[in-house]
């Protein structure tokens, strides 16, 4: 039986076991996790039909994998700091192995060299919710998946990986990591420390009461997962500073704008306004 390990049962890693599974890419789920209940909850959910206990790195030797044989694959979906070590404890125990980090640089050079199964990816798709009840089989579904793989990664562990993706209705990008990590820097990185830094100038208001759907809209994201999130925007802070400085000198420039009046301001809202339609039509 094709067998998956799951090293991480939230929402982005479940979703994957749930997809894979009504894909048919695999009949058999064994999940591990570092909190215990969140392993616990995957398993009640169906989203994984056996666990490992205990640290991956001590769970994945050769005595404790033995009596469940060699996986045919491995999905990493750990918070980026700790995608190393999980990768170089469960590559000699699958097939493949991937990821689903937002950052691949610091991933691939912590490593140094990674695994020749080993193949970087980033599925972007995901949610300001976490945990295994919000995972969801149609999560990747016409959504894009990154791979980065490096010089040393096997050709055909990378094609495994991306039939993988493409199986489960993915559009798959392949990528340098470094191109990457500077694509979701301006992409994702940077509005979700956008939303942060808003949520804190905001939690310092008399009251919230009768937010619309724009500062719904807004601070959507502002509710993501912190430990995540702390991990990603440390890993390419590299990336994100040049984006964010050129944010803040167009924050006061605007500033600018809007006292000098409204016809200046009106036709720079006009241009940003132009630029956000062309990426609505840009979409395939």
């Amino acid at each position: 039986m094709p067998s998956l390990l799951l090293i991480g049962t939230g929402l982005v890693g479940g979703s994957f076991a749930l997809a894979g599974r009504a894909a048919g890419l695999f009949d058999r789920v064994v999940g591990m996790d570092r909190d215990p209940k969140t392993l616990r909850e995957a398993l009640a959910l169906g989203i994984v039909d056996s666990v490992l206990a205990g640290a991956v790195e001590e769970a994945l030797t050769e005595g404790a994998v033995a009596p469940i044989r060699r996986f045919d694959a491995a999905c990493v979906a750990v918070p980026v700091g700790d995608v190393a070590a999980c990768v170089r404890a469960a590559a000699p125990c699958a097939e493949v192995v991937f990821d689903v980090g937002s950052v691949k640089s610091a991933i691939v050079d912590a490593l140094a060299p990674p695994p020749a199964n080993y193949v970087p990816c980033h599925p972007v798709a995901g949610s300001e919710r976490a945990g295994p009840a919000a995972a969801s089989g149609g999560l990747f579904r016409g959504r894009v998946v990154a791979l980065t793989p490096v010089p040393n990664t096997d050709p055909a562990a990378a094609r495994t990986v991306r039939g993988y993706w493409e199986q489960l209705g993915a559009r798959v990008l392949e990528e340098t990591p470094a191109a990457h990590d500077r694509r979701l820097a301006l992409l994702s990185h940077l509005p979700h420390l956008v939303a942060f830094a808003f949520m804190e100038v905001a939690g310092r208001a008399d009251s919230l009461a009768g937010a619309g759907a724009g500062f719904q809209d807004f601070t959507r994201i502002a509710a993501a997962d912190a430990r995540i999130w702390a991990d990603i925007l440390s890993s390419n802070a590299g990336n994100v500073r040049p984006y964010l400085d050129d944010l803040l000198a167009t924050l006061r420039s605007f500033a600018a704008s809007a006292e000098a009046g409204a016809g200046d301001l009106r036709q720079r809202i006009a241009a940003a306004a132009e630029v956000r339609r062309a990426v609505d039509s840009a979409e395939p």
